[in-house]
C-alpha cells in the first residue's frame, strides 16, 4: 500500500511542478513582451491636413470685433454707443498768424470735415477706454499734437460709463494700420478695426 501512495504522491508533484514551470514561463513572456507591445512608437498620421494662411495683404479678410456683455442678467448690460465727439488735428500747413479770422476759419473747415469722413470712412483704430472722460481728453490732445485725428463714444456698460477713444475713420486697411505705427511709435497701444 506504500506504493501507491507514493505512486500517487509522484503524479501530484510531476503535475505540481508543470504548473509552477508553466506559470513562471507565462510570467516571463508577461514581462518581456508587454513593454515591446506598449512602448512602441504610434504611427504617424497619414492624412494631410492643408492649412491656409491669409496674407496681412491680401485685402479679403475683415476681422470684426463684437464686444461681449457680461452676464448681469439684464440687457442693458451690452454696450452700446451714445454719443460721438471728434476732434481734428490742426492742419500742418497752417502757420500760426496774426490774423484771428483765418485761424478760426480754418478750424470751422476742420470741424466740418469729419462728419463727411464718418459717412465713408470704414475702419478705425481702437486706443482705450476710460472711466473718467478727463483721461479721454488727454489722449485725444496728444493725438493731435501729433497729427491724428481721433473721436470719443460715450459706452454704457455694466460697470458704468465709458469713455471710448479711436483713431481715424480711414477708408481702408492700409491707411489705419499707418497711423496704427504712427501711435506705437507714440508709446501706445491700439487695434485696427472695422468701423
Amino acid at each position: 500500500m506504500a506504493r501507491t501512495i507514493s505512486d500517487e504522491q509522484l503524479q501530484l508533484k510531476k503535475r505540481a511542478r508543470r504548473r509552477l514551470i508553466g506559470a513562471i514561463t507565462l510570467v516571463t513572456l508577461m514581462v518581456m513582451l508587454l513593454p515591446m507591445l506598449l512602448d512602441g512608437e504610434p504611427k504617424p498620421v497619414s492624412q494631410d491636413i492643408n492649412i491656409q494662411i491669409q496674407t496681412p495683404n491680401s485685402g479679403s479678410f475683415a476681422s470684426r470685433v463684437i464686444p461681449v456683455p457680461e452676464k448681469t442678467g439684464t440687457a442693458e448690460a451690452a454696450v452700446k454707443p451714445q454719443q460721438i465727439e471728434i476732434t481734428t488735428p490742426p492742419p500742418p500747413a497752417l502757420k500760426p498768424s496774426a490774423d484771428k479770422e483765418t485761424t478760426t476759419t480754418a478750424q470751422v473747415k476742420n470741424e466740418k470735415t469729419p462728419k463727411a469722413e464718418n459717412k465713408s470712412g470704414t475702419y478705425v483704430v481702437q486706443l482705450a477706454a476710460f472711466a473718467h472722460k478727463d483721461n479721454a481728453k488727454q489722449l485725444q490732445q496728444k493725438l493731435s499734437a501729433n497729427g491724428i485725428r481721433s473721436y470719443t463714444e460715450v459706452l454704457k456698460t455694466a460697470h458704468g460709463e465709458k469713455t471710448r477713444v479711436r483713431a481715424g475713420p480711414y477708408e481702408n486697411r492700409d491707411e489705419a494700420e499707418k497711423v496704427l505705427d504712427q501711435v506705437k511709435a507714440l508709446g501706445l497701444n491700439g487695434v485696427v478695426t472695422p468701423r
